[in-house]
Protein backbone atom coordinates (compact mmCIF):
# COMPACT_ATOMS: atom_id res chain seq x y z
CA UNK A 1 0.00 0.00 0.00
CA UNK A 2 1.16 3.44 -1.34
CA UNK A 3 -0.28 7.00 -0.70
CA UNK A 4 0.62 8.44 -4.26
CA UNK A 5 -0.83 11.85 -3.37
CA UNK A 6 -3.42 13.76 -2.01
CA UNK A 7 -4.84 16.28 -4.44
CA UNK A 8 -7.28 18.86 -4.87
CA UNK A 9 -6.69 20.06 -0.41
CA UNK A 10 -8.64 23.15 0.88
CA UNK A 11 -8.41 24.64 3.92
CA UNK A 12 -11.59 25.22 5.76
CA UNK A 13 -12.00 27.96 8.37
CA UNK A 14 -11.73 27.59 11.85
CA UNK A 15 -11.87 30.52 14.59
CA UNK A 16 -9.34 28.07 17.01
CA UNK A 17 -5.60 29.02 15.60
CA UNK A 18 -3.81 26.01 16.67
CA UNK A 19 -6.44 23.80 14.84
CA UNK A 20 -6.04 23.66 10.43
CA UNK A 21 -8.58 21.61 8.81
CA UNK A 22 -8.07 20.33 5.40
CA UNK A 23 -10.40 18.56 2.59
CA UNK A 24 -9.07 16.55 -0.35
CA UNK A 25 -8.45 13.46 -1.97
CA UNK A 26 -6.45 11.13 -1.20
CA UNK A 27 -5.15 8.62 -3.99
CA UNK A 28 -3.75 5.36 -2.77
CA UNK A 29 -2.21 2.60 -4.22
CA UNK A 30 -2.42 -1.16 -3.23
CA UNK A 31 0.32 -3.50 -4.42
CA UNK A 32 0.32 -3.58 -8.33
CA UNK A 33 -3.28 -2.67 -8.85
CA UNK A 34 -4.30 0.78 -10.13
CA UNK A 35 -4.93 4.17 -7.66
CA UNK A 36 -8.33 4.24 -6.04
CA UNK A 37 -9.19 8.06 -5.07
CA UNK A 38 -11.09 8.83 -1.55
CA UNK A 39 -12.22 12.22 -0.47
CA UNK A 40 -10.98 12.84 2.98
CA UNK A 41 -10.94 15.48 5.92
CA UNK A 42 -8.11 15.34 8.09
CA UNK A 43 -7.50 17.88 11.25
CA UNK A 44 -3.37 19.32 12.31
CA UNK A 45 -3.95 20.01 15.84
CA UNK A 46 -1.61 21.20 18.41
CA UNK A 47 -1.31 19.96 21.87
CA UNK A 48 -0.36 22.29 24.92
CA UNK A 49 2.67 20.40 24.63
CA UNK A 50 3.91 21.22 21.50
CA UNK A 51 3.50 18.00 20.06
CA UNK A 52 1.00 17.81 16.20
CA UNK A 53 -1.74 15.70 16.58
CA UNK A 54 -3.40 14.64 12.98
CA UNK A 55 -6.94 13.16 12.87
CA UNK A 56 -8.34 11.75 9.35
CA UNK A 57 -12.03 10.78 8.75
CA UNK A 58 -12.62 8.90 4.96
CA UNK A 59 -15.76 10.86 3.58
CA UNK A 60 -16.69 7.96 1.20
CA UNK A 61 -16.48 3.89 1.65
CA UNK A 62 -12.82 2.91 0.68
CA UNK A 63 -11.26 -0.62 -1.29
CA UNK A 64 -8.64 -0.80 1.02
CA UNK A 65 -7.51 -1.52 4.85
CA UNK A 66 -8.85 1.50 7.06
CA UNK A 67 -5.77 1.35 9.58
CA UNK A 68 -2.88 0.96 7.31
CA UNK A 69 -4.52 3.35 5.02
CA UNK A 70 -4.63 6.05 8.14
CA UNK A 71 -1.15 5.23 9.27
CA UNK A 72 0.45 5.99 5.69
CA UNK A 73 -2.05 8.95 5.36
CA UNK A 74 -0.95 10.64 8.48
CA UNK A 75 2.82 10.31 7.87
CA UNK A 76 2.06 11.64 4.12
CA UNK A 77 0.35 14.76 5.94
CA UNK A 78 2.83 15.03 8.30
CA UNK A 79 5.75 15.08 5.43
CA UNK A 80 3.02 18.06 3.52
CA UNK A 81 3.24 20.38 6.62
CA UNK A 82 6.58 19.94 7.03
CA UNK A 83 7.63 20.91 3.64
CA UNK A 84 5.04 23.81 3.55
CA UNK A 85 2.35 22.43 0.96
CA UNK A 86 -0.25 23.16 2.99
CA UNK A 87 -2.63 26.33 2.29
Amino acid sequence: MKVNDIDKIERIPLAIDYRRMYRGEARISVGDSSHSTSPIEFVLELSPYGSQQVTISFLESTDYPIVPAMKLLKEHIRELDRSGVLP
